[in-house]
Order: structure tokens, then C-alpha cells, then sequence
């Protein structure tokens, strides 16, 4: 987060991590795996942050956490 903030000239004020842990029903990884992929569209803007500042190695179908980010101008 601080290495996107930093490179959008932001200082960062406040943040907010935001789940939906515990309020959705289980299902396993292959079961998840496959309704993601039939079912959800791809997050073609959010992945390619997730690559250039989180490591991530593959296209995601789904984001299912979030950040609420308030940050300024340096």
C-alpha cells in the first residue's frame, strides 16, 4: 500500500481493511476455484495492481477483501 501511495505522490492519512469473512457460506478451493471462474467476471484493473504491488502471479476472477484508503497530496 505504501509503495502505490508513494509512487501517486500520497501520504497516507488513514486505511481500513474490510473482510466478508463470516458472512458468506464455505466452499472448498476447487469448488470456490470453479464458481469464480464460470460464474465472475474478471478484475482486469484490480489485478494488474495486485501484480505491480503484491506480488500476485495470476488474473483473479474476484476480489473478496478490500482497503477504504483516505490519503492527501504531499
Amino acid at each position: 500500500m505504501h509503495k502505490f501511495l508513494a509512487e501517486l505522490e500520497l501520504e497516507l492519512v488513514w486505511y481500513k481493511y474490510l473482510t466478508s469473512t463470516g458472512s458468506r457460506t464455505s466452499l472448498s478451493g476447487i469448488e470456490f476455484g470453479k464458481f469464480a471462474r464460470e460464474k465472475l467476471p474478471k478484475q482486469l484493473y484490480m489485478s494488474q495492481i495486485l501484480q505491480k504491488y503484491f506480488g500476485q502471479k495470476h488474473q483473479l476472477h474476484y476480489t473478496l477483501d478490500d482497503y477504504v484508503i483516505l490519503a492527501k497530496k504531499s
